[in-house]
């Protein structure tokens, strides 16, 4: 198979053929699978708290109980292709009375394929410029671990409550800049055998943060974070090769992460690449 592109050169138009064989369309498409499956992976793992409530539909999210505090946010988007837009407007209804969130996620597996259009003709404002949000993908032959001999930077997997309300302390501060999740709730994290959650310090202050959630083969990375006084000290880098580390010796294959600012170089540092961006869009209950 085969795409005809056109080419512009000068007054010169021609046109050309770019062979993409079925194999490698197929091997891109699992992959784009595997990052939205981990996303959702990911989002699940709120509900887990039992102050977030978890929805699974043709749309599913995640909402904050009424009183609580956490992240609220709808994803996985499979809308009818017949009759999608009646269903976005039923899903609006719930958003105007606080019973779905505003917040929006579309990745690649999202239906109908114009979802974004129909979203933004019913009220939605897309608030994704162009790669604001890559979603990455490392397998395993491509991971560039950071080494650092000597290192001041001390790095460890957490197991008590005391060390849980460090590591919140740095993601809130750090990566939040508000308290989305806090140590009563989420202690349930530190319990489960597929959520491993790590912690840097410089002489004993907890400096940097992640976390990394195993579904078989494949894991996420997530909560990278580092306090800003201590960022360029190679803290996240060293934390990330910690936990992908342990991933690796678990018999993972596959790690996914979705990045955003300064983090993307991090990551390509370590060896994951861009796949797609995640779009994201707001509906203003206010229009």
């Amino acid at each position: 198979m085969g795409d005809t592109r056109l080419v512009l050169n000068g007054e010169l138009t021609c046109e050309y053929e770019i062979k993409r064989p079925d194999d490698i369309m197929q091997k891109y498409v699992i992959t784009e699978q595997i990052i939205a499956s981990n996303y959702f992976n990911y989002y699940k793992a709120f509900a887990k708290s039992g102050i977030i409530n978890l929805h699974e539909g043709s749309v599913s999210w995640i909402i904050p109980r009424k009183g609580k505090k956490g992240p609220s946010l709808a994803f996985r988007i499979h809308l009818n292709e017949e009759n999608a837009e009646s269903e976005l407007k039923t899903l609006i209804q719930g958003i105007q009375k606080g019973e779905v969130p505003q917040m929006w996620i579309v990745t690649p597996d999202a239906t109908p394929g114009n979802i974004i259009d129909i979203m933004e003709q019913n009220g939605f404002q897309n608030l994704s410029g162009d790669g604001d949000e890559p979603a990455m993908l490392l397998h395993k032959k491509d991971y560039r671990p950071y080494r650092e001999e000597n290192s001041q930077i001390t790095c460890r997997k957490i197991s008590t409550m005391e060390d849980l309300m460090s590591w919140i302390d740095v993601v809130n501060t750090a990566l939040d800049g508000w308290e989305m999740i806090d140590a009563e709730h989420y202690f349930t994290w530190v319990k489960d055998e597929h959520i491993n959650i790590y912690l840097a310090e410089i002489d004993g202050v907890a400096v940097s943060t992640c976390a990394t959630i195993q579904n078989g083969n494949t894991a996420s990375l997530e909560f990278v974070s580092t306090l800003e006084q201590y960022r360029r000290k190679k803290a996240a880098a060293l934390l990330s090769s910690y936990a992908i580390d342990a991933l690796l010796n678990n018999g993972v294959e596959t790690v996914t992460l979705g990045a955003c600012g300064h983090g993307v170089h991090l990551y390509r540092g370590l060896g994951f690449k861009q796949y797609f961006s995640n779009i994201i869009l707001k509906y203003d209950c206010a229009e």
